[in-house]
């Protein structure tokens, strides 16, 4: 595929949010009468046809993790003291979330919700089952942008380390969260999992076989971690033929949206 059909199909991919992918099912194995039923083999990692690396095309299922999981335990001991101070007085309505933003990486992976990859030659964009949030991720070797305006998910830029896409993230705005309120790995947990402007993010995307990704990052943020964080690696699974949210309305938690004719 040239790179300018490739950035075709990404654009109408974006301007659709037209989640859809090819899931094929995994027939369960026939065996004889009383026999054990033999383990279905795990398809092969489908591969790009313009240079043969592995092609994340597709819809994955979030991992829907709790805290524990997730490896907040660990995160935990790395706030630096203020930062834990800061953390305990953030509630649910601070929440990024509930002021209509997005959930930020790796926090977005963990949840329940569906993500969808579209990968093209030199780039990939990550679709979000939130209406027009993606993320566009480089992969023909070029370096951050220097001038470019610190948001909520940053600047992506993505190579290849064999058969795994290492994706670097910089120049965040300091608003995400790694953690909501609800996300208590010990009874002693509280607060929000805040981060700061110095966030740096490194992600690794790898295929284990054509239904099953594997997703892994680690988190450096000077300013509020005394050290790096990594999360478990977390496995998201293809999910089948669908199309997911286009248009949708979001409400910020502190809105009173309900008509006074129902109150």
């Amino acid at each position: 595929m040239g790179k300018a059909f490739g950035s075709a199909l990404i654009g109408a991919s974006v301007a659709g949010l037209a989640f859809f992918t090819f899931a094929s099912s995994v027939p369960a194995a026939a065996g004889q009468s009383g026999a054990t039923r033999a383990t279905t083999p795990a398809k092969a990692v489908p591969r790009a046809s313009w240079d043969g690396k592995p092609d994340l095309t597709g819809v994955w299922q979030g991992a829907s993790l709790n805290a524990r999981a997730y490896g907040l335990a660990e995160l935990e001991r790395l706030y630096q003291p203020s930062a834990k101070e800061k953390m305990k007085a953030l509630t649910e309505k601070d929440d990024p979330i509930r002021q209509c933003s997005v959930y930020g990486y790796p926090r977005r992976v963990a949840k329940s919700f569906p993500i969808q990859l579209v990968q093209g030659a030199g780039v990939m964009v990550v679709l979000d089952n939130r209406p027009h949030i993606y993320r566009y991720i480089p992969t023909d070797g070029r370096k951050h942008t220097e001038d470019v305006f610190p948001t909520y998910q940053g600047d992506s830029v993505g190579r290849w380390d064999g058969e795994t896409l290492v994706v670097d993230v910089t120049t965040f705005n300091g608003k995400i969260w790694l953690g909501g309120v609800e996300d208590r790995p010990t009874p002693n947990s509280s607060g929000g999992w805040m981060t700061s402007d110095a966030l740096h993010l490194v992600e690794r995307w790898r295929l284990l076989d054509a239904d099953t990704l594997e997703y892994q990052a680690t988190v450096e943020d000077p300013k509020v971690l005394t050290g790096p964080w990594t999360t478990p690696k977390i496995v998201l699974k293809r999910a089948p033929i669908r199309k997911l949210e286009e248009e949708g309305h979001c409400i910020p938690a502190d809105i009173d949206w309900v008509s006074p004719a129902l109150r």
